[in-house]
C-alpha cells in the first residue's frame, strides 16, 4: 500500500508492557537500534508496530520477520563489512545491495510479518512522505534506503521512491499510525559533542548464533561480486559530495519534526562514520546503554 504521509495515531507516553517503534535513518549509525531492541527485550517490553527510515527499516524489518535482538547482535558482529563495503561501493546500478537485502531480509508480503510494519520513504517527485505498509519487503526495505546518489532509486506503484530520510529522518507520525500503543522514538543523527570517546564494552547475556542460512547467503554474495567487480574502480567523490548535501536536507528535515511530541532515544553515535559498519559491536552497545539511560530517566 502507498500512503502519502502516515496519519494520526497515538503519540502519548509510552506504556510499560508495549510499544510502536520508529526507527530512524542513519546508515551504519543505525545498528545503535539493535542495542535498543535489546533492552526491550530484556525488560519484557513487546513490540506492537514498526515504523523504520533507511537503515530503521533495515533493522525494522529483521525484528517484524521475527529475528531476535541477540540474533541480530551475532549476525552484525559476524559480517565481514569492510568487503562487503568495498563491493557495495563499486556496484553499478545498486545490484549487490538488491542483492543484500533479499539475502537477508527477503522478499515475502509486508502483510505477512508477524510485527505490523511500515518502510518510509519520499516520492522523487512530489518530495511527499510515502509509507509502503503492504506489497514486497525488500522492494519496500530497498525504497527506504535508497540514499541519492549512492543507490538508485525504487519505483513502487508508479512512484519514483528514495531514501525516505529526506522527509521523515524519524518516522514517529508513521509508527504511531501502525498501532494504538504509545510511540518510543530512535533517533541516531545527534552529532558528537567534542572529546567523544568509544563506550566501555557492556555485559552481555549468553551469545545467540547467527542465522546460519542468512550468513552463508551474504558470504556467497561476497565471493560472487568480488570476482565481479575486480579491477574495477568506484567514482567516489562525486558520490561522496551528493551524500553529503543529501545529509544536509537530513538534518534540516529532522529539525522540522518537532521533537518531544513523542518519548526518545537518542544513542550518542554521532563520532561514528555513516559506513562505519566494521564497528558494528561498538554501535550496538551504545543503543543499548542509550536505552538503559532512557529507562533510568522514565523511572522504570
Amino acid at each position: 500500500m502507498l500512503e502519502g504521509g502516515a496519519g494520526a495515531g497515538y503519540t502519548g507516553p509510552v506504556r510499560s508492557e508495549r510499544v510502536s517503534l520508529a526507527l530512524g535513518g542513519g546508515a551504519a549509525k543505525g545498528l545503535a537500534h539493535v542495542g535498543v531492541l535489546r533492552g526491550l527485550e530484556e525488560d519484557g517490553i513487546a513490540v506492537a508496530a514498526i515504523a523504520g527510515t533507511s537503515m530503521g527499516s533495515v533493522v525494522g524489518a529483521l525484528r517484524a520477520r521475527g529475528m531476535s535482538a541477540a540474533e541480530m547482535e551475532a549476525f552484525f558482529a559476524a559480517v565481514d563489512w569492510r568487503r562487503l563495503g568495498w563491493i557495495l561501493l563499486r556496484s553499478v546500478g545498486g545490484a549487490a545491495f538488491r542483492d543484500l537485502i533479499r539475502e537477508t531480509i527477503g522478499s515475502g508480503p509486508i502483510e505477512k510479518l508477524s510485527v505490523p510494519f511500515g518502510a518510509t520513504c519520499c516520492d522523487l517527485a512530489s518530495g511527499e512522505e510515502v509509507v509502503l505498509r503492504e506489497g514486497n519487503l525488500e522492494e519496500a526495505v530497498r525504497a527506504s534506503s535508497a540514499i541519492p546518489g549512492i543507490l538508485p532509486p525504487v519505483v513502487v506503484g508508479g512512484r519514483t521512491l528514495v531514501d525516505g530520510a529526506m522527509v521523515t529522518p524519524v518516522p514517529h507520525a508513521a509508527a504511531a499510525s501502525l498501532a494504538g500503543a504509545g510511540v518510543l522514538a530512535v533517533n541516531v543523527l545527534r552529532p558528537a559533542p567534542p572529546g567523544r570517546g568509544s563506550p566501555a564494552p557492556v555485559g552481555r547475556p549468553p551469545a545467540a548464533a547467527a542465522p546460519i542460512p542468512i550468513l552463508r547467503g551474504v558470504e556467497a554474495l561476497l565471493g560472487r561480486y568480488r570476482r565481479r567487480l575486480r579491477g574495477r574502480r568506484a567514482e567516489l567523490p562525486g558520490r561522496l559530495d551528493v551524500l553529503m548535501r543529501a545529509s544536509h536536507l537530513m538534518q534540516y528535515n529532522l529539525a522540522r519534526l518537532g521533537a518531544g511530541t513523542v518519548s526518545t532515544i537518542e544513542p550518542p553515535v554521532g563520532h561514528i562514520g555513516w559506513f562505519d559498519f566494521h564497528r558494528a559491536r561498538e554501535i550496538m552497545d551504545e543503543g543499548y546503554l542509550a536505552y538503559r539511560a532512557w529507562r533510568a530517566e522514565e523511572g522504570a
